[in-house]
């Protein structure tokens, strides 16, 4: 081996070494200038828009949990931790937040709409939206919703399981119907609707929803006289069984 290739040689480990050294640096101005940047206040937040709060929930209960504020930088943005603490809040079904260069931060909200009332044993009732999340505990009658019976709810924000059926039979009330349903219970067999004047509709467990069984009953309720009548079954809905009271007409 002569002196030539022994300097080649030994000058590989060296250029290695170099390039190790300068990939070190370069990464750790990468790092330096990216931590320097999400500290600037050139990539600082300086306005936060909130859109679709106002019905059920405030602008200022927003951007209170989203704690997003002047300290915050556009390129270390949380945005999975603004949905999370955002979605937190009971009435708010969906958020999706972005990022409008260079300093504009926007919040977009869906609220949830309330379908049902649930009553509870003691007599507390609770409004439901239409997947049976708890919003919020009513006092007083202020909402014309159908009515159903359940044993128990959680916290405000989440949703009560097993309900399903109760909820269906409940988005097939129609407003000639509520003035005669008073609530909606379930039963082994499905769903029972209570009536005024203690009657009781059986509408069994529906099918994909409990459309006909509630057309079967609007009809049957044109045709007869509450008082005279104990039991109305239109969970075959195109075959309603009727049974009357004895005694009483």
């Amino acid at each position: 081996m002569n002196l030539e290739e022994i300097k080649q040689v030994s000058d590989t480990p060296k250029k290695k070494s170099l390039r190790s050294v300068w990939i070190i640096l370069i990464i750790l101005v990468l790092g330096v200038g990216t931590y320097a940047a999400t500290k600037s206040s050139l990539f600082s937040v300086k306005e936060v828009e909130v859109v679709g709060s106002g019905v059920k929930v405030s602008l200022e209960e927003v951007l209170l949990v989203a704690g997003v504020d002047e300290s915050t930088s556009m390129i270390g943005l949380d945005v999975g931790g603004i949905d999370e603490r955002v979605t937190g809040i009971p009435w708010v079904a969906q958020v999706d937040v972005e990022r409008n260069w260079p300093n504009t931060v926007r919040i977009i909200l869906e609220e949830r709409i309330a379908a049902v009332i649930a009553t509870i044993p003691s007599g507390e009732k609770f409004l439901l939206d239409r997947s049976g999340v708890v919003l919020e505990k009513i006092v007083g009658d202020p909402y014309e919703l159908p009515i159903i019976r359940v044993d128990s709810v959680g916290d405000f924000g989440t949703r009560i399981m097993g309900i399903t059926p109760l909820l269906r039979a409940a988005e097939e009330v129609t407003p000639d119907l509520q003035a005669w349903i008073l609530a909606l219970t379930p039963t082994g067999g499905g769903v029972r609707a209570e009536l005024v004047g203690g009657v009781v509709a059986e509408l069994g467990i529906g099918g994909i929803d409990f459309r006909d069984e509630m057309r079967s009953l609007a009809t049957v309720l044109t045709r007869v006289q509450l008082p005279c009548i104990e039991v109305i079954d239109v969970s075959i809905h195109q075959n309603p069984v009727v049974t009357r009271t004895q005694g009483r007409c």
